[in-house]
């Protein structure tokens, strides 16, 4: 890959973006991207996630001999006196990828777009969701010295397409709870009239209805065991799933399961859909039915259609046990990471670290002369309380 065939750009107006769609379609069908990755849903992103929210594009391509051959979008935003740089998505946990033409040229292409985003894009600070563990951008993103937050999860996914009988699949899985596939939807279905059904990507009325019914569950769930992001109120998010189950140009990039007892919802849930797989998007189901087990009864109308379709399921990142049981323990690892990017990311950095340090160096303190006049000391607060979880300072993401 010579400098003189190949060229790296930043896109950062929103012409210019629209303008990509038809080299990007291209580069998407030919890599088989998954969903999040196609123009479509990152153009939606864009005008119902992004833009709202005072995020400023800044993409970055890159073309071989004229070829669209690489495509990463990003966008800026400041806070407080810094600019941060993340990926166009969501921001309800997707995945960061770079979607990229197959060949051998590819690390070299990922390389190339990480050092554009660390130097061209104006950034004093670096988030990244979600990087898969192995993938060549966690490698790279693995190096960086000034890492401010790093945590690690796991994901799930279900290998279908090398699977030809679903009788046949099903048997590998043994049982869930004690139950094997179908079985919860048997024992529901006596309840009253039980049908599970994706909905008409046309039918916009009851996909936005559908779609505030699985956010309004979902925010008495996050209550309830202290999950709550801040895309769940968010009325951005909301509109990008709505229009995102609409057709576009002949292909639903989403869609939308639903489960109803005698007419009214009792489960639900939102994949997108890409070339080769199926990605769980958001679901949630009507807890005074917990015990009927909706929410996995949904999930398997999900497996089976995947199935049906020739598609792999990605489920994203969580240790729900379904996830496990449907991929058969085909678990990955995903780490999610921030570094500090500039002089001042890091000046801000080492001040805030350094702040850190002093409340713990006064806190300690504060013990130890609480135990020598022989008052008892106030508890610490305990890390499940902390709202940063596993973040950690200067945490490497190589867990080797």
């Amino acid at each position: 890959m010579s400098d003189a065939n190949s060229q790296f750009e930043i896109v950062s107006d929103e012409d210019g973006f629209l303008a990509l769609q038809r080299e990007w379609d291209d580069l998407w069908s030919s890599a088989h991207g998954p969903y999040g990755q196609a123009f479509s849903v990152c153009w939606l992103v864009w005008q119902h996630a992004a833009k709202p929210r005072g995020r400023r594009l800044c993409c970055i391509v890159h073309r071989e001999d004229g070829r669209l051959v690489m495509v990463w979008p990003l966008v800026t935003y400041r806070r407080l006196l810094w600019t941060y740089l993340c990926p166009l998505s969501p921001e309800a946990g997707d995945y960061t990828r770079v979607l990229v033409a197959d060949g051998p040229s590819a690390p070299a292409l990922i390389a190339g777009a990480w050092k554009t985003a660390l130097r061209r894009c104006g950034a004093d600070f670096i988030k990244l969701p979600y990087l898969n563990e192995g993938s060549e951008l966690h490698a790279i993103a693995s190096r960086e010295r000034h890492v401010v937050i790093a945590s690690h999860t796991v994901a799930a996914f279900a290998n279908l397409r090398n699977e030809t009988d679903w009788d046949a699949y099903c048997k590998t899985l043994g049982t869930m709870s004690g139950k094997k596939p179908g079985a919860l939807e048997r024992r529901f279905s006596r309840e009253g009239q039980l049908v599970v059904r994706l909905t008409e990507p046309g039918n916009a009325e009851e996909n936005a209805a559908l779609v505030d019914w699985i956010l309004a569950h979902k925010r008495t769930w996050g209550d309830r065991v202290g999950k709550r992001g801040e895309w769940l109120d968010s009325p951005h998010y909301r509109d990008f799933l709505v229009n995102l189950l609409c057709q576009a140009d002949g292909r639903a990039m989403a869609r939308l399961f639903v489960v109803t007892l005698d007419g009214a919802p009792v489960a639900a849930t939102v994949v997108g859909v890409g070339k080769t797989c199926v990605d769980g998007l958001i679901a949630s189901f009507d807890p005074q039915y917990a015990k009927f087990g909706p929410g996995s009864i949904v999930v398997e109308h999900v497996i089976k259609w995947a199935f049906d379709q020739r598609l792999n399921v990605e489920f994203g990142v969580g240790t729900e046990r379904f996830k496990a049981y449907w991929s058969r323990n085909n678990i990955t690892g995903a780490w999610s990471v921030q570094f500090a990017n500039s002089p001042w990311g890091v000046l801000a950095f080492r001040g805030k670290k350094a702040a850190r340090a002093l409340v713990t160096s006064v806190t300690r303190a504060t013990r130890l002369g609480s135990l020598f006049n022989g008052k008892r000391p106030a508890a610490s607060p305990s890390a499940s309380n902390d709202p940063r979880g596993e973040h950690a300072l200067d945490l490497p993401l190589n867990p080797s």
